[in-house]
């Protein structure tokens, strides 16, 4: 590898709120490459910045949630800008590799000329579009001709690309099913960065936590904590109707969760139609420090992700983000999170079935050693796919180019 050699990274989001592309970037620097992320621009952010090293080159497209329309609209928008700013770069700069990150997956042709001229482009596939879209879009567009048009442009883009990244070995394997060539394509386990999500870099915490915790046990309190988008698919008020049954046996139980979302104001209002408006507690937008600080005080967090066809290929991150931070995890038993973590290091529960998961969250309030053993089985299975481990096979992708 030639000291300096640059590479782009393109993706339709922000930065360095994108955690996920911070990482790789900075990873990519470390190794000696000169990094260009081309990406979103948010209010009151800067056109050109230079963070931590990586060269950031925001475009003026935003990025809301909405309809379909919306999507395209800023897809197609960004696909534009990105596609003039990357040759534009690439006249001057002469990339060594492009790396498009999804969504969407067409995305990856706005590297066509660098192509052309000689850089090696990666797909980074973390959706598995066709059956985001079904879950997303389910009814009036998803039609057979959506379904066909989105899955042509999904194998067209791995065709295109000289290699391909993805997250799960069921995504792996959902790809080469739909005619993927399986050797064109390499597992990353989509972590957490080691040096965010590492119970050790929150020591300066502890003293806190463990005063409030003997505060609350004394007092018979139980932390269900969750975070992340407040979405129907999302299963919070799957969590909100479990506490409702749970808190016959777990007197104490208490369910606080922050984010965001269109389905809040349903699960708020479901809290106070179930009667337990009391237990259920939404902090809203948090700062990173505090969300920390929430699920390290929790006594179990949940995952509770609905079954359909874009979830069993997926892990979330915040599931790994709970096991990073040593805490006990009740999980929806969907096929991706099952096979990565077995039995023996969780609490699974039929996803959707508030009663299900009632009783693990009986189960784990009842037996807080067996949580605990459960935890420490959960954190060697992390261990062997900390962030430090994928980063390594992620960086051997671009060792030879």
């Amino acid at each position: 590898m030639t000291k300096h050699a640059a590479i782009a990274i393109v993706r339709h989001s922000f930065y360095p709120s994108e955690l996920n592309v911070k990482r790789e970037a900075e990873a990519l620097r470390e190794t000696g490459f000169e990094v260009h992320v081309i990406c979103l621009r948010g209010e009151n952010e800067a056109a050109r910045e230079t963070i931590e090293g990586v060269e950031v080159h925001r475009l003026p497209v935003g990025h809301r949630r909405g309809k379909i329309f919306r999507y395209l609209w800023e897809y197609n928008a960004f696909f534009v800008l990105a596609a003039v700013k990357l040759a534009g770069l690439h006249r001057r700069l002469h990339f060594r590799a492009v790396q498009v990150n999804t969504m969407p997956d067409y995305l990856v042709f706005v590297a066509l000329y660098p192509k052309l001229t000689g850089a090696r482009v990666v797909l980074h596939l973390h959706e598995p579009i066709p059956e985001l879209f079904e879950t997303m879009f389910e009814g009036r567009w998803y039609t057979p001709a959506f379904v066909t048009l989105v899955t042509i442009a999904e194998e067209m883009s791995i065709a295109f690309a000289d290699h391909c990244l993805t997250v799960t070995d069921e995504m792996k394997r959902n790809y080469v099913s739909r005619g993927a060539n399986a050797e064109k394509i390499t597992v990353i386990v989509n972590v957490p960065d080691d040096r965010y999500f590492r119970l050790e870099r929150y020591e300066h915490l502890r003293s806190k936590v463990e005063a409030t915790r003997r505060d609350e046990r004394a007092r018979g309190v139980f932390r269900v904590v969750t975070h992340g988008s407040i979405e129907e698919r999302y299963g919070f008020d799957t969590i909100v109707r479990a506490v409702a049954v749970a808190k016959e046996r777990v007197p104490g139980i208490e369910f606080r969760f922050m984010g965001g979302g269109s389905h809040l104001a349903r699960v708020l209002a479901l809290s106070k139609e179930l009667g337990v408006e009391d237990r259920v507690h939404y902090l809203g937008f948090v700062p990173f420090d505090q969300m920390v600080e929430e699920i390290l005080l929790a006594d179990v967090c949940v995952v509770a992700v609905e079954k359909n066809p874009y979830s069993v290929l997926v892990h979330t991150n915040k599931m790994f983000e709970y096991i990073a931070l040593e805490k006990p995890v009740v999980l929806s038993r969907l096929d991706a999170v099952a096979a990565f973590l077995p039995d023996d290091a969780a609490l699974y529960f039929e996803p959707g079935n508030h009663q299900d998961l009632a009783r693990q969250l009986e189960t784990a309030a009842q037996d807080p050693a067996a949580a605990a053993a459960r935890t420490l089985r959960a954190g060697e299975r992390y261990r062997e796919h900390r962030w430090e481990n994928e980063k390594r096979l992620y960086l051997d992708r671009y060792r030879a180019v």
